[in-house]
């Protein structure tokens, strides 16, 4: 989780530096992107921009991933604990 806090933040300031838009568009524009909403209002118009954006996108679908994957097998290792002392 920690890792997805830092990549939006991080994403941000480098599209806030690049896009030229403010720090708060360009949050909402790397938090859409990173967890794959993408609903279109802010798009990013430079060369730069868009890689950062594709860039952003992918990490945020790894992480994804790999958070609901940890919180999957602790789910099913608390589950299999309780089944055990039954």
């Amino acid at each position: 989780m920690f890792s997805l806090f830092l990549l939006v933040i991080s994403g941000a300031v480098l599209i806030s530096i690049f896009e030229k838009i403010s720090l708060g568009h360009s949050i909402y524009l790397s938090f859409i992107t990173a967890f794959t909403i993408g609903y279109g209002d802010v798009t990013p118009v430079t060369t730069i921009g868009r890689i950062l954006c594709v860039m952003i996108g992918l990490i945020g679908i790894i992480f994804t991933g790999l958070v609901v994957a940890v919180s999957t097998r602790a789910l099913a290792s608390t589950i299999e604990e309780g089944k055990r002392q039954k």
